[in-house]
């Protein structure tokens, strides 16, 4: 990272625009008495920060600072899945928190959650790939090109008649990206990407990301991998409790 004054921010070409923005989970609530009024923990607390279009930037922070909780921000879940008190404001591509629908989001912004098991909906990774493209209604011609496109783009055509759960873990954090990636979004959030990985495809998904931020895409990680954070990316950004 360079020490170099940092250049002023075009306005026109922001991803990500948070502003003073807090959030409190619904189920977080906790009566301490019945004469007292419960005390609803902030999982996010007062967070600005402003993202330029093509930076690759880590988000650092200690467990419990609200660093997924700022991801399921950027990709709709919070509030339309999550739901609580959500103060400030925050923007991604102009779709607005509280404002724009998840469908808006997920033409906008790709995610890779931190147990990518989660988000598998197929057994086989041709059909994970394919199944964003179903779900966005899109021509069986069109999908089929896509998942070939994606797939030597990813290196992992070898892999499309291949059961998920027979994959390495490399392997399979390689088909979540690719899988994020179908419907050709703006942004990447990832949370946690190269945990439980070894240090070769650690660096593999560094590598990965990289290469996608060099490709024009926005990439945000959550991550608590330092070398990640000094070899590959642009910035690093800490969220303090």
């Amino acid at each position: 990272m360079s020490n170099s004054p940092t250049p002023p921010i075009d306005m026109n070409h922001i991803v990500i625009d948070s502003n003073r923005i807090a959030f409190r989970y619904q189920t977080a609530a906790t009566a301490q008495s019945a004469d007292t009024p419960p005390v609803i923990p902030a999982a996010l607390d007062d967070v600005t920060l402003t993202i330029p279009h093509g930076e690759f930037v880590v988000l650092c922070g200690q467990s419990g600072c609200g660093k997924t909780t700022f991801t399921r921000l950027l990709n709709g879940l919070i509030p339309t899945f999550h739901t609580g008190d959500l103060t400030g404001t925050c923007s991604v591509y102009g779709l607005r928190s509280g404002h724009s629908s998840i469908e808006e989001y997920a033409a906008v912004v790709g995610s890779v959650f931190q147990n990518p098991k989660t988000q598998y909906f197929n057994a086989f990774v041709a059909d994970e790939l394919a199944f964003p493209c179903e779900n966005a209604g899109w021509e069986p011609s069109a999908i089929r090109e896509r998942v070939q496109e994606v797939a030597a783009s990813f290196g992992i055509t070898h892999l499309l008649d291949r059961s998920i759960f027979r994959l390495s873990g490399g392997q399979k954090q390689r088909i979540a990206v690719a899988a994020a990636c179908m419907l050709r979004p703006r942004l990447l959030v990832l949370d946690e990407p190269t945990s439980g990985l070894d240090l070769k495809h650690m660096r593999q998904v560094g590598a990965l990301l990289r290469t996608l931020a060099d490709r024009g895409k926005a990439v945000l990680v959550v991550t608590h991998d330092e070398e990640l954070a000094a070899q590959w990316c642009d910035e690093v950004v800490m969220i303090r409790p």
